[in-house]
């Protein structure tokens, strides 16, 4: 019997590990008067090392909860060490039935975009994901930090 749940529990493990997904960066610039100018744009300067594998690109935004709006539009721009760019616009949505979203921490809110899902490189080398907010208002309010994650994607790729 030991040795079932011994078993049992290296396999729930296992498969736990599988699931996660490596992240190789992270970086969080932050606002310290909770204001991002609409001309603030931001860059972040992950490495692409590995062909072979896809990879995962999120955008977090943590934002105070005062913040007035329902939606928070993003441009955003990756750009190869070859200088070709993939431009996508994100709108986050703040606020649905008058209700913030978000995982909370205190009067903060944090929220995650997955931009890039599996997206596969064909060239090694430094890349440049860069965010713009897109309001109407040069100083955007409440705005505490937005952030860069890219992770190895569980997707599976033929060799």
């Amino acid at each position: 019997m030991k040795h079932i749940i011994g078993i049992s529990i290296f396999l729930i493990i296992g498969f736990s590990a599988c699931n996660k997904q490596k992240t190789i960066y992270e970086k969080t610039i932050n606002f310290p008067n909770y204001q991002w100018n609409r001309f603030n744009i931001i860059e972040f300067s992950p490495e692409i090392k590995k062909l072979n594998k896809s990879y995962t690109f999120t955008l977090l935004l943590t934002y105070k909860e005062s913040l007035p709006y329902e939606t928070l539009p993003v441009n955003i721009v990756l750009t190869y060490p070859s200088g070709q760019k993939n431009i996508i616009r994100h709108v986050f949505l703040i606020k649905k039935d008058n209700a913030y979203i978000g995982n909370k921490e205190g009067n903060l809110r944090h929220i995650e975009a997955v931009i890039h899902p599996d997206k596969i490189f064909s060239e090694e080398g430094l890349y440049t994901f860069s965010a713009q907010q897109l309001t109407q208002y040069y100083d955007l309010d409440y705005i505490v930090s937005v952030g860069c994650k890219v992770s190895y994607s569980s997707k599976k790729n033929k060799s």
